[in-house]
């Protein structure tokens, strides 16, 4: 994964779960890492492949957990995320 930038030292730090395989997996983890740049803060994503062991079905994927609620489910915009990880600081 390339990341967009790096967060600034000291920056809040938030533990996501990340669900998903292949080619989704990758674009939504590449997202997270933009938005997480742009709100200013760092993350600490899991990465998950077992979605049904997760209580999601393959249709749900990728999708985006925190503190094992679904947040995202699909491919949502980066502007979307890094809005939502903003209200999360």
């Amino acid at each position: 994964m390339s990341a967009c930038a790096v967060p600034p030292p000291g920056a809040p730090l938030i533990h996501l779960t990340l669900v998903g395989t292949g080619e989704p997996l990758l674009r939504m983890e590449k997202r997270l890492s933009c938005a997480a740049s742009g709100a200013g803060i760092r993350l600490d994503v899991e990465i998950r492949k077992d979605a049904q062991a997760m209580g999601l079905s393959f249709q749900q994927t990728p999708a985006v957990l925190l503190n094992d609620k679904l947040i995202f489910s699909g491919l949502p915009r980066t502007e979307e995320i890094e809005a939502w990880l903003k209200k999360l600081i």
